[in-house]
């Protein structure tokens, strides 16, 4: 017959001690109950300590994975489609004038145009300022400022004539996007998560104990079940204040070798072939780094409840030691045996932790764009209707640039015990990889008139379109994304753009020079990401020197702005800006 009673708990027994989850094994003290049960027998009771049965082991946690690769920022970029200061001076509404040595980049057919050889530089200077506002109280913005300046555009263009029809071939160097951008910011995050964990299993042991007491010798073997139940709650506070700089730069330029035919006296074609790559004059690959300098209060506080409930049966053989005495001469060994039931116990404990520590970090990320490569075609058609109209039409055909892109992020962060205490612990963890990418650039269309109306006057008018929903990029092993926002590219296309741009010329005689007055307006993204956008611009120039060493210099002043724009800026934070953009074009 058995019987039990309650009794001290036990610790230090063969059995493994167990702490679910590893979450809390360095807050809390291993919790190791036991219940102490007696057997009866003929030679007196036996008492046997009854453990619940501990798990076999406590799984490890997976390993950490990489954060995706991601775009250059290209909220900034590309520039508008096309060079030179005259241009630009119209607002670059030129596709159907293109008759200077910037023709390649707007209209390659305009440069049958060009009766002699022409060499042309131009420079491009910039500021942009941004103003930025945050539904999000706690991210702080403010205005950047940043400036640059740039050799815009190259060329050499040489005019001739064969099989009786006038042929123009080129060679051009472009600018065609400038990835420039800066940002800054302070992040204050209060957060506080709750978890509850709850982990369920049922345990199998058999234990058998040797027993000497008094006159019993004896055996016993215990087949034990224990089902257990443990409870974690959690809560975890963090106040952490973060500043953040972001700065990114770099250009893609393209080498264009161009040709342009006459058709007809009034109707002439050409094409442009771009090898795109990484600007070779100053060294400017696509190079972004992101700084993020915090300190804060870390806290958690842990719950831990665990009840464990045992049942189970035991069997015993062994023998009882009578000695002489009384009737009975000499000893005697009785065998003895059984086999009982445990009585089902239960055993609950609590445990509680709480901690803080102060953290201080740096993380830093930089990402760098090498060996970028791609090549399109444009094409262009010139049509002079009569001495008062001209028509012009160019594509700018999709294209891919195949890069490799390699990302360094370093994270340095030490604990203390509160605000200028004892340091705890530091780390320095510095990781890179690198991957193949590759961006797909979209079409690019456009139609250009331009009326004569006199001598000295003709105004312009242009018409594009960009398919930017064909926009997208993607790492080696990933998936396509949306570059503005990381999100997948099926999920969340840009929508293509619609622009317009007009612009007038007027010549003012003055002497015996013409001073050319230019004046140009566009509106929507041409070339830039589909936020609303607007552009004017005014233009002059100035000839020095007679032919065949005349000098013409071109100077053009640009303004851009955009309210509301840049939504993805920070994801996730509701930030909008207002972008203000001086650029001064000298050709």
């Amino acid at each position: 017959m058995a019987t039990c009673k309650k009794g001290p708990p036990a610790c230090g027994r063969a059995w493994a001690r167990f702490l679910w989850a590893g979450l809390v094994a360095a807050a809390l003290a291993p919790w190791c109950p036991a219940r102490m049960f007696v057997i009866s027998t003929p030679g007196g009771d036996v008492s046997i300590d009854v453990p619940h049965v501990a798990p076999a082991g406590v799984a490890e946690p997976g390993a950490p994975q990489p954060a995706a690769f991601r775009p250059p920022a290209v909220f900034s970029a590309p520039l508008p489609s096309g060079s030179g200061a005259r241009a630009l001076g119209l607002g670059g509404a030129f596709t159907a004038v293109a008759d200077d040595a910037t023709a390649a980049s707007w209209n390659p057919a305009g440069s049958i145009q060009l009766e002699r050889p022409e060499v042309s530089l131009m420079l491009r200077a910039s500021r942009e300022e941004d103003t930025h506002r945050s539904e999000n109280g706690d991210f702080e913005v403010g205005a950047d400022a940043f400036s640059s300046w740039n050799v815009n555009y190259l060329s050499l263009v040489h005019p001739f004539r064969l099989g009786g029809r006038n042929w123009v071939v080129s060679a051009n160097y472009q600018e065609a996007y400038d990835f420039q951008q800066q940002f800054s910011a302070r992040l204050h995050q209060r957060q506080a998560d709750k978890s509850r964990e709850t982990s369920r299993g049922t345990y199998y042991q058999t234990q058998t104990d040797y027993l000497q007491d008094g006159i019993v010798d004896i055996n016993v073997t215990s087949h034990l079940t224990t089902h257990k139940t443990s409870v974690l709650d959690q809560l975890l506070r963090s106040e952490l204040d973060t500043d953040l700089d972001f700065d990114q730069q770099g250009i893609i330029a393209a080498f264009s070798p161009s040709i342009a035919t006459e058709l007809h006296p009034k109707l002439s074609v050409g094409a442009s072939l771009n090898y795109y790559q990484d600007s070779p004059l100053r060294g400017q690959s696509i190079r972004s780094r992101i700084r993020a300098e915090y300190a804060g209060l870390s806290s958690s506080a842990a719950h831990l409840t665990e009840q464990m409930t045992t049942s189970g049966t035991y069997s015993y053989e062994g023998v009882a030691h009578f000695p002489p005495g009384g009737e009975i001469p000499v000893p005697i060994d009785v065998p003895i045996s059984g086999e009982g039931v445990y009585d089902e116990f239960t055993d609950t404990s609590e445990s509680r932790d709480s901690r803080g520590v102060w953290v201080s970090g740096l993380y830093e990320e930089e990402n760098e764009f090498s060996d970028l490569r791609g090549v399109n075609a444009t094409f262009g058609l010139l049509w002079t209707v009569n001495r008062f109209l001209s028509l012009g039409a160019s594509m700018d055909l999709p294209w891919t640039a195949d890069a490799r892109q390699k990302k360094t992020a370093r994270n340095m962060v030490s604990t203390y015990d509160g605000p200028g205490g004892r340091l705890i612990s530091e780390s320095d963890v510095r990781v890179t990889e690198a991957r193949d990418v590759e961006f797909r650039f979209p079409l690019y269309w456009a139609l250009g008139a331009v009326w004569r109306w006199n001598d000295r006057v003709y105004s312009t008018l242009d018409v594009s379109q960009t398919l930017w929903s064909d926009f997208y990029f993607r790492a080696d092993g990933e998936g396509k994304i949306n570059p503005l926002d990381g999100s997948p590219y099926g999920q969340s296309r840009l929508k293509d753009c619609w622009a317009v741009k007009s612009g007038l010329e007027y010549l003012l005689i003055v002497s015996r020079t013409a001073i050319p007055l230019r004046a140009g307006y566009a509106q929507g993204p041409p070339g830039r990401s589909p936020d609303q956008y607007w552009y004017l611009h005014v233009g002059t120039g100035l000839s020095i020197g007679e032919d065949p060493g005349k000098i013409l210099l071109d100077l053009a002043y640009g303004y851009t702005w955009g309210g509301d724009i840049m939504g993805s800026l920070v994801p996730g934070q509701d930030v909008s800006t207002d972008a203000e953009e001086h650029q001064v074009f000298l050709s």
